[in-house]
């Protein structure tokens, strides 16, 4: 769901930056594109999680595989109308998307939060890179830059998955936050990473990298910081898989509000 949401602030920020790129049949393409890898991502996620039970892992692993083929081809669509840049950003976040949870290298077996890191990075700058790539054919620093808040923004969302899935992570001694830090430590993370992306939009829309209205995005991020440090103090799965559906909630209107204010923003 995020995906799509962050490519369009890159193509969104192409927009703001007045590149005279091929409009909305490319901006439909990669953000097709962007949620078929999404879905693919997730699956493939999922068959790692569970590949030491062989015939559930294959299933996802192929569905993953399947859905990736349908970016793949979307990609190669996109290229008629804006280059091949495009396609090798979005590569490039599949890339570290499928390697965050694969078993012995993945990126959370690391430690130090690399695997969220990734995250803030695939579904942040790169993701960004594909959409604003989409309209002008190549990326920018800027686009990079616009594409900071929106990786904290997802990476925030997506935390509570260490919680959901510390079972799994504890089988494959992933080293995540939650297993170096502790449950009560790591709950302060789930509660301050909101904060601190709510913190990059605003910063963002001061120095004039959303346009003046992207401030607003911060307002769902800081319900998202609230429910999160109002989660009970003996929380339990379900308690935190209802927090990381909140959480996409509020990340997604965050996105959109980033999205529109792009879009009414003229630059100086």
């Amino acid at each position: 769901m995020l995906a799509p949401l962050v490519v369009a602030v890159g193509s969104s920020y192409a927009h703001f930056d007045e590149q005279p790129g091929p409009g909305l049949p490319a901006h439909l393409v990669v953000s097709l594109a962007a949620f078929a890898a999404g879905v693919g991502v997730n699956f493939v996620d999922h068959g790692w999680d569970r590949i030491d039970a062989p015939e559930e892992a294959r299933d996802s692993l192929i569905a993953g595989a399947a859905a990736l083929a349908v970016a793949g081809l979307l990609g190669l669509a996109l290229v008629p109308l804006s280059g091949s840049a495009a396609v090798g950003y979005g590569l490039l976040a599949v890339l570290i998307g499928v390697l965050r949870r694969a078993p012995v290298a993945g990126f959370d077996g690391l430690g130090w939060g690399v695997g969220d890191l990734a995250t803030a990075v695939a579904l942040g700058p790169v993701a960004a890179l594909a959409g604003f790539a989409s309209q002008a054919g190549t990326g920018s620093m800027g686009a990079i830059l616009a594409g900071i808040a929106p990786g904290l923004v997802t990476a925030s969302a997506l935390f509570a998955r260490h919680f959901i899935e510390m079972d799994v992570d504890a089988r494959f001694t992933r080293v995540t936050p939650l297993a170096a830090l502790g449950e009560q430590r790591a709950r302060g993370v789930l509660v301050a990473l909101p904060v601190v992306a709510a913190a990059a939009v605003v910063i963002g829309s001061r120095v004039g990298e959303y346009g003046t209205w992207s401030g607003l995005a911060a307002l769902p991020l800081g319900v998202a910081a609230v429910l999160a440090f109002r989660l009970p103090p003996r929380a339990v799965r379900d308690d935190y898989e209802k927090w990381e559906r909140q959480a996409l909630a509020c990340a997604a209107a965050a996105l959109i509000v980033q999205i529109v204010a792009l879009r009414l923003a003229s630059p100086d």
